[in-house]
């Protein structure tokens, strides 16, 4: 009689905890969080992502829950995540930096083209959302200034209005570009974070390849191509090498 009632209140509970909302959900992680209950705080921000929500803060949170659990690769997992969908939050960035301070690689990052980093730069300068309306409202103002230059009978304002016009358009044509390449980041899953210990890269999808060099769990890698179950990957300093697919987590 007694294993039946604790069997029926373990289903209350996980039929309670699956009724509960998102925001109950996260309330009750940064809860857990506060009394310093790391795994039941991970459990419930997970509960959220199954249920089909996410954030950059869902993610910063759940990377502090980690963290504090020792769990690094996966602490920087849910930090890059967050990154990814908020790549101007300082907090995230600092606590990421400090993670990736405790991992075993301290690889040097190849420089980035001057051209790279600023399209980088003013790219993470505002949200998807923000970019789209930004080149909305450019995009009517230009029309609006050329239907103006089609109207106006004085040349100074012909003049005025034709060059505005062409301004605002071409500057629309460049948030487009911005907003389309951010959100095609954020869809795109060519960045993983190692999580088995010990990785020997290879130089071919083959066991018996050559060994190239050897990185360590919780180091970021980037994808370049994938052959069955190997994938190569090419790591912040430029090298690159094959390893297996189940070696990593993708952002």
């Amino acid at each position: 009689m007694r294993r039946i009632i604790v069997t029926l209140c373990m289903l209350f509970s996980v039929f309670a905890i699956k009724a509960q909302s998102p925001e109950e959900l996260i309330a009750g992680g940064n809860k857990a969080y506060s009394l310093g209950q790391y795994e039941a705080a991970i459990s419930l921000y997970n509960k959220v992502l199954e249920k089909g929500f996410d954030s950059p803060s869902l993610y910063y949170n759940l990377g502090n829950a980690f963290f504090k659990n020792n769990q690094i690769p996966s602490a920087i997992l849910s930090f890059e995540k967050s990154l990814k969908l908020d790549p101007n939050n300082a907090d995230t960035r600092y606590n990421l930096a400090v993670a990736n301070s405790r991992i075993t690689d301290k690889i040097e990052k190849v420089p980035e083209l001057f051209y790279k980093r600023w399209w980088s730069s003013v790219k993470n300068i505002f949200a998807l959302d923000s970019l789209a309306v930004l080149m909305i409202i450019l995009a009517a103002t230009g029309l609006i200034l050329a239907g103006l230059y089609l109207a106006a009978r004085r040349t100074l304002i012909r003049r005025i209005a034709f060059w505005s016009s062409s301004s605002l358009l071409i500057l629309a044509c460049i948030i487009t570009g911005l907003a389309l390449d951010k959100s095609k980041q954020i869809r795109q899953k060519n960045e993983g974070i190692l999580f088995t210990p010990t990785v020997t890269v290879k130089s071919s999808p083959d066991p018996s390849s050559i060994d190239l060099f050897v990185i360590h769990e919780g180091t970021k890698v980037n994808i370049q191509d994938s052959i069955g179950s190997w994938i190569e990957v090419k790591i912040a300093n430029g090298s690159q090498g094959w390893i297996q697919s189940t070696d990593i987590r993708k952002i």
